[in-house]
């Protein structure tokens, strides 16, 4: 794990990152599409097997976020982040903000269910692997969804097995291999109500189907009088740990600036170490 801050923070002006990347794999296939109110927009490598990062945020189709030849991208835009990506309702955190509800679950079964199977159905060979990368809270629904991916131990990909739920909120996942290996929590709501817990239970209770996790802060972004999100550094740092700790190879990247700096840089650093 690291924690060595940027050398070259640069501002950003908006507090929900733009989603979008602009792979440079030979003849891409390039699809949109709006599936159950998440808006999709694709750019797939025509290398056969090649790993797809499923990217959570505001979709553009202009980003200076690239990934590498050989990588495929899914941009997956949302509405209502309070709603689509927190795993149980929670209070809110701000006075003028909305409280959190329970949608992650609804969202994961969502991109499971339907994005995943419409951005693959012309894939000749099923990918390397699945990252799934979030800014703020669909950082937190990307640590969320990785934890929650319980594996059986001994079973291996195409092992018959019954789809099971693992502990409160936790989603459906087929038992023998995880939908997500690699995910990147970047500036991550880790001061979520409950969320250590959650990630202790997971761990105690069976085989994560993680192998990577990346989690990234600003070093600015613990400094507030906010009672519950001053303590967001401490528990990136335990969550970083503890993964670490349960055999997942894990980082944690602290970046210079608060949490609406260098937004798009502090996306592709995780891109680029999730998919090295």
């Amino acid at each position: 794990m690291s924690a060595t801050p940027d050398t070259h923070p640069t501002d950003a002006a908006a507090s929900r990152p733009v989603a979008a990347a602009t792979p440079h794999s030979t003849n891409p296939v390039v699809r949109k599409t709006i599936i159950s109110g998440l808006s999709i927009h694709m750019q797939m490598s025509s290398v056969a097997g090649a790993p797809i990062a499923y990217l959570l945020g505001d979709v553009a189709d202009n980003s200076p976020i690239q990934v590498p030849e050989g990588v495929s991208l899914v941009n997956v835009g949302a509405d209502l982040w309070e709603e689509n990506f927190s795993p149980w309702c929670a209070p809110r955190v701000f006075a003028k903000g909305p409280n959190f509800g329970d949608g992650a679950q609804k969202t994961l079964d969502t991109l499971i269910n339907q994005v995943i199977p419409w951005a693959e159905s012309e894939l000749t060979e099923s990918p390397a692997y699945r990252v799934l990368v979030g800014y703020s809270l669909a950082g937190l629904f990307s640590l969320w969804t990785g934890v929650s991916q319980q594996v059986a131990c001994g079973c291996q990909p195409g092992t018959a097995t019954t789809p099971q739920l693992s502990g409160p909120g936790a989603p459906y996942v087929d038992a023998s291999v995880a939908t997500f290996q690699r995910i990147g929590a970047v500036s991550g709501s880790f001061w979520f109500p409950g969320l250590l817990d959650y990630v202790d239970q997971q761990l105690r209770g069976g085989v994560v189907g993680l192998t990577h996790a990346y989690l990234s802060l600003g070093d600015r972004e613990a400094r507030t009088p906010n009672p519950q999100i001053m303590h967001v550094r401490e528990n990136a740092e335990l969550l970083a740990s503890r993964l670490e700790s349960a055999g997942i190879t894990s980082m944690f990247e602290l970046n210079r600036g608060n949490h609406f700096q260098n937004v798009e840089g502090r996306i592709q650093k995780a891109l680029d170490w999730l998919v090295k």
